[in-house]
């Protein structure tokens, strides 16, 4: 519970910092994945995101009728990327403030452990006799 609330309250508050571009965190987050260009199918961006392929679809389907993902592949549109440049210092000036109301022994930390969090869920999903307890 403590940790959905804390996710909860990170994505609040740069969801408010993004407000003025229209973005909330999660598609700002989604706009970049596409632009790096790692995933060339839904299912690819989705294992990349750690999110289910139909919440893909569905987020992607949202930015597509914006214009800002191109229909049928898995690219930015011009209107995409102006978009995520307008957002992206945003996104930053958020962090940084985060990170230093934080310290940034404690983000590093923090890092670390979400980290091992998501590698140890990982092992545990990927079956296993060892991990199945």
């Amino acid at each position: 519970m403590n940790l959905r609330q804390a996710a909860r309250a990170v994505t609040a508050q740069f969801d408010a910092e993004l407000k003025s571009t229209g973005l909330r965190a999660t598609q700002l987050n989604l706009l970049m994945a596409v632009e790096t260009g790692a995933a060339t199918t839904i299912t690819d961006l989705a294992e990349i995101l750690a999110m289910d392929r139909t919440t893909m679809t569905r987020n992607l389907k949202l930015l597509r009728d914006r214009g800002l993902v191109e229909a049928g592949r898995i690219s930015l549109t011009a209107k995409g990327r102006r978009s995520a440049a307008v957002a992206l210092p945003l996104w930053e000036q958020a962090q940084a403030r985060f990170v230093e109301s934080l310290g940034s022994q404690r983000w590093e930390s923090l890092i670390d452990e979400l980290a091992a969090a998501k590698a140890a869920i990982r092992t545990r999903s990927s079956g296993g006799a060892q991990t199945r307890r």
